[in-house]
Formats: structure tokens, C-alpha cells, sequence
């Protein structure tokens, strides 16, 4: 199987400024990212940024660097559009398999990306996402509000006095891994193509950085 690893790394950052270059276990965060990819054997990846500080720091490490669009490095940019860019950009075939690897999700291992690699197989179509079972409040335990100023369950009435040992388990994503093919990437423009196969870790692993606070209890999981 051809995989490419694309690692979406803009300049900008509100909740945490400069955070794709932040120190984590002594490299930047998307020097860290890249490093991982490149020790699950990922021969190829890419860092899609605009900015020249992140590209070096990706460049030592092994890299390939897309620009990115000033259009798609914006604030409210989303991930997607600038994923797309770089497969275009770098003509990459539809059956290529592709890994995005997001900087914040640094506990995100070398073996999880090898373990997702093996669960997509040879499938000519589906996802893998990485997930963590939710021990948050149940989804179905919440109402919607409705145009008429009523309340409506997000699935049935029942749901919201049922024990919650016998609702559907909780799956939340990660935000650190999403395998797809190029083709479906480009066919259907989103991360998630049925039949969507799960690569667990625990909750503990599950951290996106989006503060100092976030990044501080990485680097306290990542030392135990």
C-alpha cells in the first residue's frame, strides 16, 4: 500500500499563538508529528503551511512542504480544503491511502498509525478514525430545542430515563488520526467514508492541544 501522511500546520493560533511550533518532548509540535509518522514507516509526508518557521522545522525532520493559500490559512480555515490543495498540488493518485496527522494530537504513537495502516488493509473504500470511548455526558441523554420554543430528544424520549449502561457506548474522535484514500477524500470531501472503522486509545492519549493548559498535561502523560 502507497501512503502519504499530510500534516495541515498553519502560522497562525488564537487559543494557543505560535502552538504548531511549541516545544513537546523536544521538538516543535509538528517537528514531533512528523518524526512519528516517519517511525511508523510512512516513506512520504507533507507539511501544507504558510509559514516559513513551521516549514523548516518539518523540512529537518523529513518533510515535504505544500504552501499553503494565504485563502486557506485563515482563522476559520477549515483542515479539509487545505488537505485537498496539497493532494492536487503534488498530484497525488486516487488510490493513495492518506493519513492526516493534526500537530495537536502529540500522544499519538508511531504503533497507532501501523495499527490503522493494518485495519484499513486493502479496502478499496472507508475510513479509519482514531477514537477514545466518551466518558462524557451520553449524547442521547440531551434535548434540541425546537423552532416553536419546545424541547425535542436528539433520539427518542426514552433515552433521557434510561440507565446509561444501556445506551449505544460512546465514540468520540481523537482528532489525531484520519485514513482515507485520495479519491474518496476528493469524491466525497470529508474524513469520514463508510464503512468508518474505529483504532482505539484510551482516553488518557486523547488530548488536543488548543491551550498552555492542554500542553502541559500532554507533557505530563507523555513522561509516565
Amino acid at each position: 500500500m502507497t501512503a502519504l501522511a499530510i500534516v495541515p500546520a498553519r502560522g497562525g493560533s488564537v487559543g494557543l499563538p505560535g502552538k504548531n511550533l511549541v516545544p513537546f518532548r523536544g521538538r516543535p509540535l509538528v517537528a514531533h508529528t512528523v518524526h512519528t509518522a516517519v517511525a511508523a514507516g510512512v516513506t512520504d509526508v507533507v507539511v501544507t503551511t504558510d509559514d516559513a518557521e513551521i516549514a523548516g522545522a518539518a523540512a529537518a525532520e523529513g518533510a515535504r512542504i505544500v504552501d499553503r493559500p494565504a485563502h486557506l490559512a485563515e482563522a476559520t480555515s477549515r483542515t479539509l480544503p487545505a488537505v485537498l490543495h496539497a493532494l492536487d498540488a503534488l498530484e497525488v493518485s486516487d488510490e493513495t491511502l492518506v493519513l492526516l496527522l493534526q500537530p495537536t494530537s502529540p500522544l499519538r504513537t508511531a504503533g497507532d498509525i501501523i495499527e490503522c495502516l493494518d485495519i484499513h488493509g486493502d479496502r478499496p473504500t472507508g475510513s479509519v478514525v482514531q477514537m477514545c470511548r466518551s466518558t462524557d455526558h451520553h449524547p442521547l441523554k440531551v434535548c434540541l430545542e425546537t423552532p416553536g420554543g419546545g424541547i425535542a430528544p436528539v433520539r427518542d424520549w426514552a433515552d433521557l430515563e434510561a440507565p446509561r449502561q444501556v445506551l449505544p457506548a460512546v465514540l468520540r474522535p481523537t482528532g489525531g488520526i484520519y485514513l482515507v484514500r485520495a479519491g474518496d477524500l476528493r469524491k466525497h470531501e470529508r474524513f469520514f467514508i463508510p464503512e468508518v472503522r474505529p483504532q482505539f486509545v484510551p482516553v488518557e492519549r486523547a488530548i488536543d492541544i488548543d491551550s498552555a493548559a492542554d500542553l502541559e498535561l500532554a507533557e505530563q502523560r507523555a513522561a509516565r
